[in-house]
C-alpha cells in the first residue's frame, strides 16, 4: 500500500520532519522535503479576490469512534439517501476499551428514519473484527454494508431486508485461489431495478503479489446474494501486469451507478491514474486514462523518478446525466532519487485537480513539479479551469503545520456533477482542507475543514465562491476529515438539490494510527451529519443580482424569523417551506407594487425542530435557503 510503504521508508531512515511554529513572514510556508529534510520557504500566492463563507448551522452528531483512521486515501460510499427521504451512515467504530490493537473494531451503524437519527451506537454490526464498511440500497426496500477482515475468512457483508429495522444477516467472499488470500479495502456499489447486484472491487491482500501485481485490484459481482459470483476476483482488462505493477489500498472508488453504467476511479498518485467504465453493469469494460504517468510501472525502489506533480491517492469520480464521468483528485509532487530508501512526497503539496471526459489526460507538466505555485492565475490547470481548489488565505495568518494524512493540503474529494433548477450543469466538489488561521498550539498544526466549491460546467469551467462550511464559532478548534457525500437532486424545481455530507471531527489534528504511534494519542471522534446546499456558480450569481433573497434572521429560529427578499421589479413574490424530504409545510405569497425590500414573517413555533429550505419564486426565477428549526 503507497500510504503504508512510504510511512515505513521515511520513517526508516529517519528523515520525516514536520515544520514547527515559528516566526513566520506573512503568508509564508514550509514545505518540508520528507526524504532530505531541506526546509524551504515560499510566499502564498497572490490570487484575484475569493472571498469564502462559512457555515452557521448545525452539526449533528451521529455516532463516534475511538479508532479514526476511516481511510487510507479514497473514501467509500459511508453514507446514503433513500428515495423515500431516510438515510444510513457506517464508519469504522472503535471503543475506548479496544486501546491499543481494537479487537472489537467494526461498523458502527445509524439510521436517519425521516424525522431524527438513532442514538449513537454502542455496538458494531458483525461479530467478528472488521475495518473499511460502504454501505448500498439492497432489495426492495433493504440495505448492505461491506467491510474487509483482514483475514482469509475475506469480505463480511451485513445486510437485511428492511433498512433501518431487523436482524443483520451476513455472508463471505474470499480472495483469490488456491490460497483464499484476504481482500482488503472494498468498495461496493449495487445496480438493477430492486438494487440486487452487488459489484465489488477489492486489493487482492495486504501487501501480497498476485498475477505478477502487488495489491492487485479485483472486480467480482453477484445478482444472487453472494451465493455465486460472476466474475469472481476478476483481474479486468488493463489492469494487467502488463499495464501497471499494482494499486495501493484505498486507492480506488466507485460513481454513484447512472442506470447500467457504472464507473471506478483508480489512481495511486504515480502510475497512470484511469476510470473503468462500463455501460452495461460490468459485462464489458473501457478504460479511460486522465493521467499519463511518467514510470506507469513504478515500484517505489527505481530511485529515477525525478520531482514531478501527480496525485495523492485520495481520488473521487462521478457519472453526470449524459453519463460521462468526472474525476477530482489531491495533487501532490513526489521524488525518488535513491533506490535505497524508498521514494517520497511533499507534504505541504497543494490543489485540487478536476478533470472529466470530454478533457485531454493530464500529465506531470501540466501539473507542474511546484510544491505550492507563486502564482496559481498563471498555472496550466487554473487556467483550463481544472483547478477545482487551493489553500485559502486568512487575514494575515500563516500555514503552521501539517498533519500526516498523506494527503494534498487541498484533498480528500467527494464530486457530483447535477443540472440545478435552472438546468446548468454544475459540477460541485466538497472536500477536507488544511484551514489557514485554525491551528492547534500544542501540535503546532493547522486543522482541516470542509469546503465546498463548484463550477457550471455547460460555461467556461467559472468557479464559484468557496464555502467553508465548518469555518465557524462551533469549529475554532475542530479537525475535520473524510467526508462522504451523497447528492439528492429533484425532480421539483420548487425544492432545492441537497448534498448530504458524513465526516469524522474531533480536536486535534491528524490521527491516533499514522504515522506509526499514532500523530496523537487516540481521542473520541464524532461522526458527523451535515446538509449542505449547492455552491452559488454562473448563471445563478447574475440572477441574484436582480433578484435577492437573504438568509433568515435569526436562524436557528424557535418562534419568529424573517427573511428579507430585494426585487428590482414589481411582481408576485412566492415564499414556500419544505422539510427534509421535500414536503411543504407553509406557504405565503406577496405582492411587489414597486421594485424593492420586502420582509417575510415566518411563525416556526408550530414546526418540529430540524433543517427545512425556503424557497421564494419571482416569476420564473427561484431562489433557495437552508432554515433550522430549534
Amino acid at each position: 500500500m503507497k500510504k503504508l510503504l512510504l510511512l515505513i521508508f521515511i520513517m526508516g531512515s529517519g528523515f520525516f520532519s514536520y515544520a514547527q511554529e515559528a516566526q513566520l513572514k506573512q503568508q509564508a510556508l514550509f514545505n518540508t522535503v520528507a526524504q532530505t529534510g531541506i526546509h524551504s520557504t515560499d510566499a502564498l500566492p497572490t490570487l484575484p479576490a475569493n472571498p469564502y463563507v462559512s457555515n452557521k448551522g448545525v452539526d449533528e452528531v451521529v455516532g463516534t469512534t475511538w479508532y479514526d483512521l476511516q481511510s487510507n486515501s479514497s473514501m467509500s460510499k459511508r453514507i446514503w439517501v433513500f428515495d423515500d427521504g431516510t438515510m444510513a451512515a457506517v464508519w469504522t467504530r472503535g471503543a475506548e476499551t479496544g486501546v491499543p490493537n481494537f479487537p472489537e473494531r467494526g461498523t458502527g451503524y445509524n439510521y436517519f428514519d425521516g424525522t431524527s437519527w438513532g442514538p449513537d451506537p454502542t455496538s458494531r454490526i458483525e461479530d467478528v473484527r472488521t475495518g473499511w464498511p460502504s454501505i448500498a440500497p439492497y432489495g426492495a426496500d433493504g440495505e448492505i454494508v461491506v467491510a474487509h477482515t483482514l483475514n482469509n475468512t475475506g469480505l463480511m457483508f451485513s445486510w437485511r431486508e428492511h433498512k433501518g429495522t431487523g436482524d443483520w444477516q451476513h455472508f463471505t467472499l474470499t480472495g483469490p485461489a488456491p490460497d483464499n488470500m484476504d481482500l482488503t479495502w472494498a468498495r461496493m456499489i449495487t445496480t438493477g431495478p430492486n438494487h440486487d447486484v452487488i459489484h465489488i472491487i477489492a486489493c487482492a491482500g495486504f501487501n501480497k503479489t498476485y498475477e505478477g501485481l502487488n495489491e492487485a485490484l479485483v472486480y467480482s459481482r453477484s445478482s444472487d446474494g453472494g451465493q455465486t459470483w460472476d466474475p469472481e476476483n476478476e483481474i479486468l482488462p488493463g489492469m494487467s501486469s502488463d499495464e501497471t505493477s499494482g494499486i495501493g489500498g484505498d486507492d480506488y472508488a466507485w460513481a454513484i451507478p447512472h442506470g447500467d453504467t457504472i464507473a471506478f476511479v483508480a489512481f495511486d498518485g504515480i502510475k497512470d491514474g484511469y476510470v473503468m467504465k462500463s455501460y452495461d453493469g460490468g459485462d464489458s469494460w473501457e478504460k479511460i486514462i486522465f493521467y499519463n504517468s511518467p514510470m506507469p510501472f513504478f515500484t517505489g525502489n527505481e530511485g529515477t523518478l525525478p520531482q514531478c506533480g501527480g496525485g495523492d491517492g485520495y481520488n473521487a469520480v462521478a457519472i453526470d446525466d449524459e453519463g460521462l464521468v468526472h474525476v477530482a483528485f489531491g495533487r501532490q509532487i513526489h521524488v525518488d532519487d535513491d533506490p535505497a530508501d524508498g521514494y517520497s512526497y511533499y507534504p505541504y503539496s497543494d490543489g485540487l485537480v478536476y478533470w472529466n471526459e470530454n478533457m485531454s489526460p493530464l500529465d506531470t507538466t501540466q501539473l507542474t513539479n511546484d510544491i505550492i505555485p507563486d502564482d496559481w492565475t498563471t498555472h496550466p490547470l487554473y487556467q483550463a479551469g481544472q483547478l477545482a481548489a487551493w489553500t485559502q488565505p486568512h487575514d494575515d495568518d500563516t500555514i503552521v503545520g501539517v498533519a500526516p494524512y498523506f494527503a494534498s493540503l487541498t484533498s480528500m474529494p467527494q464530486i457530483t456533477v447535477k443540472r440545478d433548477i435552472n438546468g446548468v450543469n454544475l459540477v460541485t466538489i466538497v472536500y477536507s482542507a488544511l484551514s489557514v488561521g485554525f491551528s492547534n498550539a500544542e501540535l503546532s498544526q493547522n486543522y482541516r475543514h470542509i469546503w465546498e466549491h463548484g463550477t457550471e460546467l455547460d460555461g467556461q469551467n467559472q468557479w464559484g465562491l468557496f464555502t467553508d462550511w465548518t469555518g465557524d464559532v462551533l469549529h475554532l478548534f475542530s479537525e475535520c476529515v473524510y467526508p462522504s457525500a451523497y447528492p439528492v437532486m429533484h425532480n421539483n424545481s420548487s425544492i432545492p438539490d441537497t448534498l448530504h455530507i458524513l465526516y469524522q471531527t474531533d480536536n486535534l489534528p491528524g490521527n491516533s494510527v499514522q504515522p506509526t504511534g499514532g500523530n496523537h494519542a487516540p481521542v473520541n471522534n464524532n461522526m458527523v451529519y451535515l446538509q449542505v446546499l449547492p455552491p452559488t456558480v454562473g448563471i445563478n450569481q447574475k440572477l441574484d443580482a436582480a433578484f435577492e433573497v437573504l438568509q433568515n434572521q435569526p436562524n436557528p429560529a424557535t418562534d419568529q424569523t424573517m427573511i428579507d427578499v430585494n426585487t428590482t421589479r414589481a411582481g408576485t413574490l412566492a415564499l414556500s417551506v419544505n422539510n427534509l424530504i421535500g414536503q411543504q409545510v407553509y406557504s405565503q405569497a406577496k405582492v411587489a407594487n414597486a421594485a424593492g425590500a420586502y420582509v417575510f414573517k415566518l411563525d416556526v413555533s408550530q414546526l418540529k425542530p430540524g433543517i427545512y429550505f425556503y424557497t421564494v419564486t419571482a416569476g420564473n426565477k427561484s431562489v433557495s435557503k437552508k432554515m433550522i428549526v430549534r
